[in-house]
């Protein structure tokens, strides 16, 4: 019992990302609204957002594959050559989204700012989906 525990916390933990982004992404409106926040701040904060989606997809991607290797399912040369080239460009999007959040400015920005770099340690750590023998 204690093992589908850790399972469930793992999965919890993992999906994270995608739980604060969607925050994010849904107090954007609020950020168009209100005349607070300059534009250059604005626009730097939305290309972080956008960014830092684009890197939490190629994360997703890279924990789907490790599933399917758990569970022995095959994939496609093809996809898993997209996959290893979209981290290696999603860890420059990742460094990109860290700075344009120092600069900008909108809703949850330290949250954001932790989550890309939860996103960012995950995808320079985990490298080599393709070993050339």
């Amino acid at each position: 019992m204690l093992y589908h525990l850790e399972i469930w916390i793992v999965g919890v933990v993992l999906s994270l990302p995608v739980l604060v982004l969607g925050l994010a992404w849904a107090r954007v409106v609020r950020l168009r609204s209100d005349g607070s926040i300059q534009r250059r701040q604005r626009v730097f904060y939305l290309v972080a957002l956008a960014a830092v989606s684009v890197s939490t997809v190629a994360y997703l991607g890279y924990w789907s594959w490790r599933i399917c290797t758990l569970y022995r399912v095959e994939l496609s040369f093809t996809s898993l050559l997209v996959l290893e080239r979209s981290i290696y460009a999603c860890r420059l999007l990742s460094l990109v989204a860290i700075a344009c959040l120092l600069i900008g400015r909108g809703p949850h920005r330290v949250l954001l700012i932790v989550t890309t770099l939860w996103v960012m340690l995950q995808l320079w750590v985990h490298d080599g989906i393709i070993h050339w023998a």
